[in-house]
Order: structure tokens, then C-alpha cells, then sequence
């Protein structure tokens, strides 16, 4: 179950971090002052070697990335983010749900949304006005 970790530093007026903490996650979301989330990074297997974080961005879309493994000890504190591939989602979306209930339930709902829209490639490589590749298209039919 998640808890919310009080006293965030907020570096911007315009909006409102926020960190929830689980044993299996982390979530940090930034709303704006109306409520609306324009960002969050889910962090799953948090605190293992296999530590991954699925971050989305307002405007931007996702970025699936893993937590570098410094290759010295006296590095260790400072893992910096590098890309990877695919999460898996099915298993990242059964935990979440079991932990989500102690959320606010609009980021539960809109995290959970978004996963699922991770999920699927046609969803999240969709631009507006711009048609549709036939790779994309042949992709969607093979997934579907």
C-alpha cells in the first residue's frame, strides 16, 4: 500500500510535487495548481539491481529507462537513469493495482490509464493530423 512521503521540495509555484512510496514503488507526480498531472515517474522493483522507472511527460510522451549500476563501490549513491526496453506491463499493472487503493484515486486512475496506453505501440506513437505509417499500421494489425 502506498504512503505519501510528506514535505517534498517544490521548486516550482505553478505546480505541486508529490512522492508515494511501497515496497515495490516509488511514484512521484507534479500536478499543476488546478490539479492536472503533467508529469510522473513510476519506479518499480525500487531498491533491487533490476530497479526500472517508467517516466511520462505532458507534451513529451514516455521514457522507459533502468538505474545505471555504477562500476565502482564508492559510486554507488549516484545511479543516473539510461534507457531500456520494454517493461513488462501485465506484471507492473497487477502490482500497481494491488497497492493503488491507498492512492488519491485520480493519479491512481491516470497513472494506471497511462500504463495500459505504454502498453500499446499505436496508442503512444500516434501524432494528431499526421497519417499513419503502414509499418505502424501492419504492427497494430499483428497486435491487435
Amino acid at each position: 500500500m502506498f504512503r505519501e512521503i510528506r514535505g517534498v521540495q517544490q521548486r516550482d509555484p505553478a505546480g505541486r510535487r508529490r512522492w508515494f512510496q511501497d515496497p515495490f514503488f516509488d511514484l512521484f507526480v507534479t500536478q499543476s495548481v488546478l490539479g492536472r498531472t503533467e508529469w510522473f515517474q513510476l519506479c518499480y522493483l525500487r531498491d533491487t539491481r533490476r530497479e526500472r522507472v517508467l517516466e511520462w511527460k505532458r507534451g513529451r510522451g514516455f521514457l522507459h529507462m533502468k538505474v545505471a549500476q555504477p562500476s565502482f563501490a564508492a559510486d554507488r549513491g549516484s545511479g543516473g537513469l539510461m534507457l531500456d526496453g520494454m517493461m513488462p506491463v501485465e506484471d507492473v499493472l497487477q502490482a500497481f493495482a494491488a497497492s493503488a487503493a491507498t492512492l488519491p484515486r485520480e493519479i491512481a486512475a491516470f497513472v494506471d490509464r497511462k500504463v495500459r496506453e505504454y502498453e500499446r505501440p499505436a496508442l503512444r506513437f500516434r501524432r494528431p493530423g499526421v497519417a499513419t505509417p503502414r509499418w505502424l499500421e501492419r504492427l497494430r494489425r499483428r497486435t491487435l
